[in-house]
């Protein structure tokens, strides 16, 4: 397949290198005090190294996957599913805290197996979509088939439990298959059925889930649950405008937990504003502006689902995350892309970009006229 080599997106990768730099400065800000707390007043970087330390492979496997031809990958999506869905199992099976097992422990390396799970599927769709292109518009092959296959890892992340996650990757997975040209109608009966499965389980199982929507609806009927929602509201009050100034937050002071990871854009406007907060926003879509960008200018349609669903992954969690940190959202407890502490979500979301780029500096010429490709219309 003839292929026009072209340079590579480099408003996509400015904007993610300027969110990690932004992201190591504002995790040191955000969690010295928890730093010192953890490591008996001994260090204020505790959280800023390990994160950086987890950049090396990250900054490795970026580099990989932005040489390597990205069509490969499409061999390996249907194994990568299924080894998704064994550490999904294996994850459940091996114990866990509390109630949620969401977390793989392989001596000292530990990760979330939901974040492996999330690519593999946006990998899968993409292959799938590729190949069945001719057949999208049927209902079993373009809709039932698809979600057949994911439904597993759905099954096995709403177990652990992890609700939001799972309600995320099936939103993709139907943006996915309306791109590739399933029915409108048909997929949204079926998203209607699946979300009301959901509820159903949430209301059956009374987790913490529940607590959380009910919290949320009436701030009044639990201040345990709602009390991260409103200490986020009152930091991003007090930064106002332009912000407290660098350093100069109160929450961190064990007012609001988790600061450096779930509600660390709560750390952002109180102390830089609502200023950076919206430029920081203006980026994630930049993002996702890019990602559609690259997907309108590729002419292979495995490349084409890839950019889609990578863009969709990334700026979908990051709004959701902002959402809940300005209460216009659940508690849901995802990660702020880029600049939340973690290793295995920063590594899978270096991975989507590099395989964007990847993407970027290829058209392929394959004949797709004939195929209803939505992102074109």
């Amino acid at each position: 397949m003839n292929i026009k080599e072209q340079g590579q997106d480099r408003f996509l990768f400015m904007a993610v290198i300027a969110l990690i730099s932004f992201g190591l400065f504002m995790l040191f800000s955000a969690s010295w005090v928890k730093s010192l707390e953890i490591t008996g007043g001994e260090s204020r970087t505790y959280f800023l190294v390990s994160q950086m330390i987890k950049l090396i492979p990250a900054f490795f496997i970026f580099i990989l996957l932005t040489k390597i031809n990205y069509r490969r990958l499409q061999f390996f999506s249907p194994y990568l599913l299924f080894i998704s869905f064994l550490l999904l199992v294996y994850t459940r099976l091996q114990g866990c805290d509390g109630d949620s097992c969401r977390w793989l422990s392989i001596g000292p390396i530990s990760f979330q197996t939901s974040d492996i799970a999330r690519f593999s599927m946006i990998l899968f769709l993409a292959s799938y979509i590729d190949n069945n292109y001719k057949y999208m518009q049927q209902f079993v092959k373009g809709i039932v088939i698809p979600l057949l296959i994911i439904s597993p890892i759905a099954f096995m992340i709403i177990i652990q439990p992890d609700n939001s996650t799972t309600l995320i990757l099936l939103m993709i997975a139907f943006t996915l298959l309306f791109v590739g040209g399933a029915s409108l109608i048909q997929l949204a009966t079926i998203g209607v059925l699946s979300v009301s499965t959901i509820g159903i389980f949430i209301l059956n199982e009374k987790n913490y889930a529940l607590g959380r929507i009910l919290s949320f609806i009436d701030p009044s009927s639990s201040a345990s649950i709602g009390y991260q929602s409103n200490q986020a509201l009152i930091g991003l009050k007090q930064g106002g405008l332009t912000g407290m100034g660098i350093g100069e937050s109160i929450q961190k002071y064990s007012y609001l937990p988790e600061t450096h990871t779930d509600f660390i854009f709560a750390i952002i406007g109180e102390e830089m504003g609502f200023i950076t907060g919206s430029i920081l926003m203006l980026v994630y879509y930049i993002i996702f502006y890019r990602a559609v960008q690259i997907s309108k200018k590729s002419n292979d349609i495995f490349g084409i689902i890839l950019s889609i669903g990578f863009g969709l992954s990334i700026t979908i969690y990051a709004f959701i995350n902002i959402g809940v940190v300005i209460g216009i959202i659940p508690v849901t407890g995802v990660p702020l892309p880029f600049i939340s502490y973690g290793g295995s979500s920063l590594i899978i979301n270096l991975m989507m970009v590099a395989i964007l780029l990847n993407i970027s500096k290829a058209q392929r010429k394959l004949n797709v006229k004939r195929w209803r490709l939505r992102v074109n219309a």
